[in-house]
């Protein structure tokens, strides 16, 4: 009998968390699978490990770990998913917002049609403003054209890996994790599904705009050079616009006798326009420049404060 992990990061989700592992444990209710739940509670403020410690006393395949603070949701989610045992895993939110009557259909696409990787896009999300869609579509409009790997548009971290693609993914030691690149660039059988979203079934949403920007940051950043390359092409443009301007000046000077006035606005704005460039792309190259000063110290990504039923076989 093959097992399942499912992997729940979870950030102050006392209220939502009863109802998904009530729904899981009906949805494997008939005993097809030995399943293995995974809560990581990412540095919660509220009662959320009190929930994994209350459900683990009752079944014993349902385990958590507290980190020590909160670490991101990358993070939690990494901490997970290096502690599965199962055949395949699946990740997904606690907040009910990603549908668990999914998981059988995932299942099947892995188990009898041999995808690898089964990814699902959001066709809605009732829990989001018309200011995050437009920001989400120009984040993956953005990424796929510049970008190493083309990102699943809508993509969410709700997903199915087989062992192999997550063993994979794992080998890959760098601190910024950007799982939704990750499982595109190790490059096996994939396959995405539609999957609606629709509000959180209890508490607040955690999941900030700085938070979404922090983490297209990590993406584009770790998947693409190309920022780094825009210093060159607009010195380029601006070579050719000097070389241009020194031409019409000259031509103007001996063929036609222009007059050219001197002055301090041309002056002042093309020694502004010179700074500005030049602190935009020092800009770039220090965000660069921080992310690899992340990767040399070689930190933990997380560290671990307290474990329920971690290491113990399920029964």
């Amino acid at each position: 009998m093959k097992t399942i992990s499912i992997v729940i990061p979870a950030y102050n989700e006392e209220e939502s968390l009863p109802f998904l592992l009530d729904s899981l444990l009906a949805l494997f209710e008939k005993k097809e699978y030995i399943l293995e739940i995974i809560v990581i509670d990412d540095g919660s403020k509220d009662n959320t490990f009190d929930v994994v410690r209350k459900y683990n006393k009752v079944n014993n395949y349902i385990k958590g770990i507290k980190l020590s603070r909160n670490m991101g949701h990358q993070a939690a989610l990494d901490c997970g998913l290096r502690h599965t045992i199962g055949d395949a895993v699946i990740s997904m939110d606690a907040d009910m917002q990603h549908p668990p009557e999914m998981i059988p259909k995932m299942l099947d696409l892995w188990e009898n049609e041999d995808f690898e990787v089964v990814l699902t896009s959001k066709m809605e999300n009732r829990d989001t403003g018309l200011f995050y869609m437009i920001w989400s579509k120009t984040f993956y409009s953005v990424f796929n054209k510049w970008s190493e790997v083309k990102l699943t548009p809508n993509g969410s971290d709700f997903r199915l890996m087989g062992r192999k693609s997550l063993d994979a993914i794992l080998k890959m030691p760098e601190y910024h994790k950007f799982y939704r690149g990750l499982v595109h660039f190790v490059g096996f059988k994939t396959v995405t599904i539609p999957s609606h979203v629709d509000k959180r079934i209890a508490g607040t949403r955690s999941y900030t705009f700085s938070k979404s920007l922090r983490l297209a940051s990590d993406g584009l950043f770790s998947f693409s050079n190309f920022a780094l390359k825009l210093p060159f092409f607009f010195g380029l443009i601006l070579l050719c616009i000097v070389i241009f301007y020194l031409a019409y000046v000259v031509i103007g000077m001996f063929a036609f006798n222009f007059q050219f006035v001197k002055g301090w606005p041309s002056t002042i704005t093309l020694i502004i326009l010179s700074m500005g460039l030049q602190l935009v792309f020092m800009g770039i190259i220090g965000l660069y420049i921080g992310k690899i000063f992340n990767e040399v110290k070689s930190r933990p990504q997380y560290f671990k404060d307290e474990e329920v039923g971690i290491g113990k076989t399920s029964d």
